[in-house]
């Protein structure tokens, strides 16, 4: 797994950022909350970690701006989907090899040890039931035929029976359908192009046979510039540079949740065709700038903390989301987990809400008084401030 080029592409940014704060794989591993073996099989590029939050931690630690983070996602994603199609093909492997026997290919290596046992995301719940949806399923199950059953014996002495011929009629018959079928799929071709409930596509780019029917993270291309422009219409913050990355990835996420769509982050028909038809601002929402005022106004106990905190979780966007490794996300100014809200009797949608999302982090806040629901970014601020006092 080390040799696969997205994955050493994470591993060497890594080892940059490290190369940057001249300490070691101990402090740095104290400070973004995971241990050293683990950080430095992340730096060798002998495993990805589950969630990006881990070495979103550690990129935070080592002083990367918000472009070095992001590119840090995009890498990470990357080497995330090279892992996970790797653990794909890995049960047809051993069907065809022999489940254990010798010559099955090993399943990379994906570290735990910052998920499993742990809580998940930023906010500390751990996903008990809920993460058993991440192994509920198992590998794809691959059916063992039975033994063929021999033909049974023909009689001594019997004649073969004749080959039966199937009447005229009835090829007729499937000749006239197959042409009808044929006739049917002309005409609604016809229907579609002229007009129908889908309009002509000609003009739209991301519904042309020009670009894939699904258009996703990694993709660097006009029909991704193409995407970029209608998030940008609807109201999202992004750069048009024609490239697929982890803020493209987030854009597109809220803009399939709040259209009713599912919120994958993968742009296929129904999302291109609703990103046409769109007319509002979906993705319009607070600057970074009255986000922290509202936080300073709600969190009056430790103002600058919760801050600090939320800039680490965020930076600030109330649209930003992350993905987890067992199917769920974090969302918002306080990257809230899909747990969370639920404990909180809240929704994906209410999440994406500032004001909704820094008032439902002061309920948790208040519950210990304490801000252990973001044990990563508060050690993460602790350390940075005492930094800043010894400087």
């Amino acid at each position: 797994m080390g040799g696969n080029r997205d994955v050493e592409e994470l591993a060497e940014l890594l080892r940059e950022l490290k190369g940057r704060t001249n300490r070691s794989y101990a402090a740095l591993a104290a400070r973004s909350g995971v241990s050293g073996s683990a950080l430095h099989r992340y730096c060798s590029g002998t495993s990805v970690p589950g969630d990006y939050e881990v070495i979103g931690r550690f990129g935070k630690v080592c002083g990367a701006g918000s472009e070095e983070l992001l590119e840090l996602h995009r890498r990470w994603v990357l080497a995330d989907a090279e892992r996970k199609r790797a653990v794909s093909r890995a049960p047809a492997a051993v069907s065809a090899t022999g489940s254990g026997g010798p010559g099955s290919p090993a399943t990379p290596d994906v570290s735990r040890d910052e998920t499993e046992g742990e809580p998940d995301g930023e906010t500390g719940v751990g996903t008990g039931p809920d993460g058993a949806a991440e192994a509920e399923a198992g590998p794809d199950a691959v059916a063992v035929p039975g033994p063929l059953r021999p033909a049974p014996a023909q009689e001594p002495g019997s004649a073969a029976p004749p080959p039966r011929r199937r009447p005229l009629i009835a090829v007729l018959a499937l000749a006239v359908v197959a042409a009808a079928g044929v006739a049917a799929a002309l005409l609604g071709k016809v229907f579609t192009s002229s007009g129908g409930s889908g309009g002509s596509s000609d003009d739209r780019l991301l519904l042309s046979s020009r670009c894939p029917v699904v258009v996703s993270m990694g993709q660097s291309d006009a029909c991704v510039h193409e995407l970029q422009s209608l998030l940008a219409r609807a109201g999202g913050k992004l750069d048009i540079d024609g490239a697929f990355g982890p803020v493209t990835q987030m854009r597109v996420v809220v803009f399939q949740l709040r259209s009713g769509l599912t919120p994958n982050g993968s742009v296929d028909e129904r999302t291109k065709r609703a990103l046409y038809e769109n007319a509002g601002k979906p993705l319009g929402t607070w600057t970074p700038e009255r986000v922290t005022r509202r936080i300073r106004e709600v969190f009056t106990e430790d103002p600058e903390r919760a801050v600090g905190i939320a800039d680490c979780a965020s930076l600030l966007d109330p649209l930003y989301t992350l993905p987890n490794s067992n199917a769920t996300r974090n969302w918002g100014v306080f990257q809230l987990y899909d747990g969370t809200l639920r404990n909180l009797g809240g929704t994906r949608e209410q999440a994406l809400d500032p004001d909704w999302n820094i008032r439902a982090a002061h309920r948790l806040w208040a519950l210990t008084h304490d801000f252990s629901a973001w044990q990563a970014c508060d050690r993460a601020y602790r350390a940075g401030s005492k930094g800043d006092k010894e400087s």
